[in-house]
């Protein structure tokens, strides 16, 4: 299994159950004042709002100001070398060049020091920024370095956009059961991948994007509602690569790797 995949998570209660949500107040329906939620320690720009809500009474709308960059975190003591899950819900109102959103995470070790890893700094502070004018849920999994005792959790919401945040999870991988196989899961084949990259087990899908590491859209295209879907690689350098693949209502993203055959 690999350390580090990235997934979009469709909620299954019993699956929930068996696991523990360390974040506080996860879903915003508790507030200090109608700027302040509960349990979140950095709290720039946020307002209590009931009218565009994921689930319960409340969300967090989270407004990135004009020319400034607004933060919303929490810090969450982690066990070194276990595997987490974060997933949460967003959906953004933008205007003009506004870039919308994203998860700008660090692990902390005893000090309080951001740690660098490169197993998983790309996907904590990754450099796509998300926008939906609907609700759509994304996260990551990750393991904890061996001198983490802490994560960070912070999302951004940048200039000339408003976000709103709702039903945050971050918990353990529960290791008496494969977390990721039980779960509905997307098929990406081959990988490694030569010629080309198929998409498969997929519903109502909208659109796909194959992207550089460092975030350089290099491919893409819209769909109708497709199942499955082939995109040409050949072209690609070999290398890992992003894809993104959106449907009416998630947002997935994983790795591939590019690969010569050696046959031609």
């Amino acid at each position: 299994m690999k350390r580090i995949i990235f997934f979009v998570l469709l909620l299954i209660p019993e699956l929930f159950s068996l696991a523990q949500n360390l974040v506080l107040n996860p879903g915003f329906e508790t507030w200090s004042s109608k700027t302040k939620p509960a349990g979140w320690t950095t709290t720039q720009n946020c307002l209590k709002d009931s009218v565009y809500i994921n689930a319960g009474s409340y969300s967090c709308q989270h407004s990135g100001g004009t020319g400034t960059t607004k933060y919303l975190g929490q810090t969450i003591s982690v066990v070194p070398g276990k595997q987490y899950n974060l997933s949460f819900f967003y959906k953004t109102e933008i205007t003009g060049t506004g870039n919308g959103c994203r998860i700008w995470c660090y692990w902390k070790d005893s000090e309080g020091i951001s740690i660098a890893d490169p197993m998983t700094d790309d996907i904590l502070r990754s450099s796509r920024y998300l926008k939906s004018d609907t609700w759509l849920q994304s996260g990551i999994i990750a393991t904890a370095p061996v001198t983490a005792v802490a994560f960070y959790l912070e999302v951004r919401t940048y200039s000339n956009s408003i976000a709103y945040w709702d039903d945050f999870v971050f918990e353990e991988n529960p290791i008496t059961f494969n977390y990721e196989n039980k779960l509905p899961n997307v098929i990406i084949y081959p990988n490694p991948a030569s010629e080309y990259l198929i998409v498969s087990n997929i519903q109502n899908l909208k659109y796909i994007e194959i992207e550089s590491i460092t975030g350089v859209c290099l491919w893409k295209s819209t769909f109708s509602g497709e199942s499955v879907a082939t995109m040409p690689v050949s072209d690609l350098r070999e290398g890992l690569y992003i894809i993104i693949i959106q449907t009416d209502n998630s947002l997935i993203i994983r790795k591939f790797i590019k690969i010569v055959n050696k046959t031609n």
